[in-house]
């Protein structure tokens, strides 16, 4: 019995204790409840405090994001200006670049034509730019007029003395291309046999032929092509050869046509038939003095003037078909009816020292001139800026190709592998793009 009392009285003071921890542990989760009550308040407070200020003014990204839905015209407007600020600049930088790698390889193609030393190819590249930036015409265009000018034999110091300016003189003044004006110069110094320093007065007699008579410098310089090699070997010179194609001109004779019938008629000339030989012989016609010299173009207009005055149309006309043919008696008749002094006439008129640069400074003193002007300085200007990435850019693209050449290298089974992951992968990320993006749509 005694032990069974001692466990009730045990049990009801654990009991006791129980109750006891119980109360406890409600009266803390009371006071917990209460601060937590406290704090949602104080929360609340704060938070109405944080909406005030923000309709004074967000900041943030919140902030950012709010304005980017309030505001979304101005956004898209801004959006699109900077954008299209950053591709203005790509542009202007692949312009840049552009340009200066055409420039580049314009010089190239005067090194290979010329091989010319690093150090005149630099003077050069100098003079390119320089007339790119003074005259009409872009950098680009005056290295393809340096290119034609080095392949007739022009020194690098001749070029550089005045043979660049008097192409682009003739190029302005004529309208024409600078690698045709180049090209028509050096001809015609070949075909005279003229040093690298007369390109200049080669573009003055050529464009004062056109300036002064009809047709341009384009017929001027078919002509020349035409008749130029023959007129040298027959003794003429260069001011008597494009004064007289200034004189067929005048009298609608001109480019192509011109040439053949001049050329035709200095060889009819240096070797007539029979028959022309004794025509020649009545009307006193010799072309070669004493000593066996062509007596020049003057004297033989001269000639045909006063070996022909007497006759009659009919007799002049059969006497012009007999010595110098169908095609040739254009020419001649015109060297008739001018005289020596008619063409001495011309020939001291294309002889016009400066007219090349002047004509192409009257032609070029206008608007369009001005326009063209600041074509060849941005050209310029692009060129130097993009000149300074073409090494970096060049070293790139070196690495680029090296490594495709190694791709190229790899054996079939290797390569198949590659083209097999190519277009299965490329085929299946299609897809899956494609997927996506319908989707929402979906």
């Amino acid at each position: 019995m005694v032990a069974d009392r001692t466990v009730v009285v045990k049990l009801v003071a654990d009991a006791s204790s129980v109750k006891a921890g119980m109360s406890e542990a409600s009266a803390a989760t009371k006071s917990a409840a209460d601060a937590m009550q406290g704090a949602g308040q104080a929360a609340q407070g704060a938070g109405d405090q944080m909406g005030n200020a923000s309709d004074k003014g967000r900041t943030g990204l919140a902030g950012l994001a709010d304005s980017a839905r309030q505001n979304g015209a101005a956004w898209t407007t801004l959006g699109t200006t900077v954008a299209g600020a950053g591709a203005g600049l790509l542009g202007l930088a692949g312009m840049a670049g552009t340009m200066a790698a055409n420039f580049d390889a314009s010089m190239s193609s005067v090194q290979a034509a010329t091989h010319s030393s690093s150090e005149e190819m630099s003077q050069l590249r100098e003079a390119a730019i320089q007339a790119g930036a003074d005259t009409a015409f872009s950098a680009t265009e005056a290295a393809s007029g340096i290119e034609e000018l080095a392949k007739a034999g022009v020194s690098t110091k001749d070029i550089l003395a005045g043979g660049l300016s008097g192409a682009l003189d003739l190029a302005a003044a004529g309208e024409i291309s600078v690698s045709e004006a180049a090209e028509t110069a050096a001809t015609a110094m070949v075909q005279f046999n003229l040093s690298g320093d007369k390109v200049t007065h080669v573009a003055d007699l050529l464009a004062a032929g056109a300036g002064k008579a009809q047709g341009g410098v384009h017929d001027m310089a078919y002509a020349l092509k035409q008749s130029g090699l023959v007129a040298s070997q027959a003794g003429l010179s260069i001011e008597e050869t494009t004064g007289s194609i200034a004189a067929f001109a005048s009298a609608g004779l001109i480019g192509q046509d011109a040439g053949t019938s001049f050329k035709t008629m200095l060889q009819r000339l240096e070797n007539p038939s029979k028959g022309a030989k004794n025509a020649m012989d009545d009307l006193g016609i010799h072309i070669y003095d004493a000593q066996g010299h062509f007596i020049g173009i003057t004297a033989v207009a001269e000639q045909l003037r006063n070996g022909m005055k007497d006759l009659g149309e009919e007799e002049r006309n059969t006497a012009m078909s007999t010595i110098f043919g169908s095609d040739a008696i254009r020419a001649a008749n015109v060297l008739y009816n001018e005289g020596g002094e008619g063409i001495q006439g011309w020939i001291d008129k294309v002889n016009d020292a400066g007219y090349a640069a002047e004509t192409a400074r009257l032609k070029q003193d206008n608007l369009k001139g001005d326009i063209e002007k600041l074509g060849g300085s941005w050209e310029t200007a692009m060129i130097k800026i993009g000149s300074s990435s073409q090494a970096p850019v060049r070293s790139v693209v070196q690495h680029i190709t090296s490594l495709v050449d190694k791709l190229g290298e790899l054996g079939s089974g290797t390569q198949s592998m590659i083209f097999n992951f190519a277009a299965f992968g490329g085929a299946a990320l299609t897809a899956v793009g494609g997927l996506m993006v319908m989707a929402p749509k979906i």
